[in-house]
């Protein structure tokens, strides 16, 4: 996957007097000034615009991590960590997208849209998603590689996402989504800003219940050391090869009766019983298993601090559970419900460590890999970084 960092800034650093006001100046590289370009801390309802001569004025509100975002439709968004900026101004170069002719070989095509649209926002969105809508989704772009069952999506325009369960306008700028078929993986990545709707107390009872158990949850609560007072249980899990699923052997044995039936071109080969044993195995089981090496991990176990900063070290799988209480309104207040669902994720480090930044967000978001209820999430249940339980 292509790193966001490729865009181009520059900064020329001039110490404000405010040192949670981030000002500056967006242009060209020959110095023409920009104006309406987008300026928002990634993931919150912090945002801006540029005026008539590229100048602009942020308050970050508090907030010390996080990465700014200098995005307009055509042109190059660049990407710069907040705390490299915060009390400072800021001299912001990003130029128009050129145009680059190369061969292509997969092109984006009207019926790729048609085939996999439903299957990108069940991805995208989420499976529940009545009631959140991508306002401009014809500017989705769509290629499949069929020899290799690789689907990638694109969108040229910033998406504009409308959510009236929870009471955003999101607006998306789709930076990679990415569907491998054949590993069964999918993963996007984008930056994101909020611009509140609504507060009335249904919109807030439907945050509170996107809030509780999600990963944004479970970060704070990780970065807080209130994981067993918030109710997660982290098991160390691994994947280990099923016993009960065919051997390499046997499954060359299957691919060699299938090869030779493709070359002869008929069907008549004999199917023996041992080449029925082992499609049964092969169908009825999966390659690998879930094994539990440790329960009720301590915090300590997959994480260090150092300076003041917390980061995820681990090589294995973490098993995050949590039961999950609903709110419901009774009688005009919010009450945590008697029952609850037992919910389990998976969480899969690709790279050496993660930062867990105060916000529940991380650094290489790009490279922790979710699995159940955390990757079912996705953007119909996303809350602005600054969200706050309750409000």
């Amino acid at each position: 996957m292509k790193r966001i960092l490729l865009f181009c800034v520059y900064f020329s650093f001039v110490c404000c007097y405010f040192a949670q006001i981030i000002s500056g100046k967006i242009q060209t590289e020959t110095g023409n000034a920009i104006s309406d370009v987008n300026v928002y801390l990634d993931g919150t309802k912090i945002s801006t615009t540029s005026t008539n001569d590229g100048s602009f004025q942020l308050d970050v509100q508090g907030q010390k991590s996080g990465n700014l975002i200098f995005q307009k439709d055509s042109y190059e968004t660049s990407i710069f960590p907040l705390n490299q900026a915060i009390g400072k101004s800021v001299k912001v170069i990003i130029n128009p997208v050129k145009e680059i002719k190369e061969v292509v070989i997969i092109p984006y095509t009207e019926q790729a849209y048609k085939n996999f649209i439903n299957y990108f926002l069940d991805k995208f969105l989420g499976f529940d998603r009545e009631g959140v809508t991508i306002k401009n989704q014809r500017t989705l772009k769509f290629s499949y590689d069929k020899k290799n069952q690789f689907l990638k999506v694109k969108a040229p325009q910033t998406l504009i996402i409308e959510n009236k369960n929870l009471g955003y306008t999101l607006q998306y700028n789709l930076i990679n989504f990415e569907a491998d078929f054949k590993k069964k993986t999918t993963s996007y990545l984008g930056t994101s800003f909020f611009k509140e709707n609504n507060s009335k107390k249904n919109t807030i009872l439907n945050r509170m219940n996107a809030y509780k158990g999600s990963l944004m949850d479970f970060l704070r609560s990780l970065y807080n050391n209130e994981l067993e007072q918030e109710g997660f249980i982290v098991n160390h899990a691994k994947r280990i090869k099923n016993p009960s699923y065919p051997t390499d052997a046997e499954l060359q044995k299957l691919q060699d009766h299938f090869e030779i039936v493709k070359a002869q071109k008929i069907s008549n080969v004999p199917w023996t019983d041992e080449l029925e044993a082992i499609s049964r195995k092969k169908s009825k089981n999966s390659e690998f298993v879930m094994a539990i090496l440790k329960t009720k991990m301590k915090e300590s176990d997959f994480t260090k601090r150092k300076d003041g900063r917390l980061f995820i070290d681990f090589e294995d799988l973490l098993m995050v559970n949590y039961q999950k209480y609903f709110y419901e309104i009774k009688k005009g207040e919010f009450v945590k419900a008697n029952t609850f669902s037992t919910q389990s994720s998976i969480i899969h480090p690709e790279a050496l460590e993660f930062e867990v930044f105060p916000e529940g967000n991380t650094s290489e978001p790009d490279l922790l890999i979710l699995e159940e209820n955390f990757s079912n999430q996705n953007v119909s249940k996303m809350l602005p970084l600054d969200y706050t339980f309750g409000n």
